[in-house]
């Protein structure tokens, strides 16, 4: 918990520097901040040392007296009031259950906010990636607007022949709906990333993530604690209760009392204050006598069929847990085996993709060289830098196949971006 607070705190402000502060106010990522704080507190509450207690009675009585005359002297209303503390020095049975049942839901609120946040991180990244393509498409578009323009104008000047100017005019035409198709498709891509990236500010480094345990396995192995704590409170209740008590009486209308119950070993103090007064017990012919002190010791068993299946139950839910945990380790296993494989055919995708960019950067110098000598012509350069950004686009959708790779692993390890301010 500790942990996670302390990366929360360091995430937030780098994050307002970078083009992930948006993620901050996404409702996704609040939601999950919410869950993790309530997760908090509520640990809080089952580590709270001491509880206290007030209780009050209040009762009203009627008498059938013989003689009648003997209804006249007894109360009419009874009433006490009772503080109680209860101490919890160490955690033992269900206190401990309860605990440990807060600790699992805290760490599984941990997770969940890593779930979450690794989520919109990985949407975020593919979110500017798309943005950033549909940019050079739109100046791939552009390009080739202003080339189909050139070949109808060349095509003109050196009267082509008819089927020549109408493929000419048609080509125009379709570079010209592919220019607005672009412009649409940057737009939409503008309002996608809206909430989830500042499309202004340059991503933070991607590096590979660091690896470690799979996020899934780790919600798996909560799940086996909690079912093993169920099968170890089921185990109990098949055990005989002891609960002791000693009480003080300084007066007749006041009670001291001291209690411990083995399902908890929480010592409970507690003070009685009654009214009216317990009267003295009479013996008849010899006196009175009021008692002082008492030791009060109880001991219970309950056997029933419910107990029994409840254990069996338990058991099996435990069994089922285990089962679902080893399944989720070869699971996350080949999924990470898969990603890793997808991520090396990536990266030699995104290596032939600068080795031909590369070569039509060289190519677009050479044709600008010869067009200099007078070897090539003006469109031959046109379609030079056409084919430059069509190598470019290839890159930038290398660079992105990359990055999604590595933020699909990035989930699967629950691994947040460590953003630098």
């Amino acid at each position: 918990m500790v942990r996670l607070l302390a990366l929360g705190l360091l995430l937030a402000p780098a994050l307002a520097q970078s083009a992930l502060a948006p993620l901050l106010d996404h409702p996704l990522a609040r939601q999950a901040q919410a869950l993790l704080e309530a997760a908090r507190k509520a640990l809080e509450a089952q580590e709270a040392p001491l509880a206290l207690n007030l209780q009050g009675n209040y009762a009203r009585l009627g008498y059938e007296c013989t003689p009648e005359a003997l209804c006249g002297s007894l109360p009419e209303t009874t009433g006490s009031l009772t503080l109680s503390l209860v101490l919890t020095p160490f955690p033992f049975g269900e206190v401990a259950d309860g605990r440990e049942r807060a600790r699992i839901a805290l760490r599984r609120a941990e997770l969940g906010y890593r779930r979450a946040l690794a989520a919109l991180q990985a949407q975020a990244v593919a979110a500017h990636g798309r943005y950033r393509q549909a940019l050079l498409g739109e100046a791939l578009a552009q390009k080739a607007l202003e080339l189909a323009q050139k070949a109808l104008e060349a095509a003109r000047k050196r009267q082509a022949n008819p089927k020549e100017l109408r493929e000419a005019e048609l080509n125009l035409k379709e570079a010209e709906n592919r220019l607005e198709e672009a412009r649409r498709g940057v737009e939409l891509a503008r309002k996608a990333a809206e909430g989830l990236v500042d499309l202004a500010q340059p991503l933070p480094e991607i590096p590979p993530p660091k690896g470690g345990v799979y996020l899934g396995v780790e919600e798996a192995r909560l799940a086996v604690l909690e079912a093993r704590i169920a099968y170890e409170s089921a185990l109990r209740n098949l055990l005989p209760q002891l609960q002791a008590s000693y009480l003080l009486y300084p007066s007749g209308n006041d009670t001291l009392a001291l209690s411990l119950g083995s399902r908890t070993l929480q010592p409970t103090l507690s003070y009685t204050r009654n009214d009216p007064s317990r009267p003295p017990t009479q013996v008849p012919g010899v006196g009175s006598y009021r008692t002082q002190e008492e030791l009060r010791l109880s001991l219970s068993l309950t056997l029933s069929p419910g107990l029994f299946a409840g254990l069996e139950a338990a058991r099996a839910q435990l069994q089922g847990a285990e089962a679902a945990l080893k399944a989720a380790e070869e699971e996350a296993r080949l999924r990470e085996a898969s990603l890793k494989n997808a991520l090396q055919s990536a990266e030699a995708g995104l290596a032939l993709a600068r080795l031909r960019k590369e070569a039509q950067a060289k190519a677009l110098e050479e044709t600008r060289r010869r067009l200099e000598l007078g070897l090539e012509s003006p469109l031959a350069l046109l379609q030079a830098e056409l084919s430059l950004l069509q190598a470019e686009l290839g890159l930038l959708q290398a660079e992105n196949d990359l990055l999604s790779k590595r933020m699909e692993l990035y989930q699967l390890y629950g691994e947040l971006l460590e953003v630098n301010p």
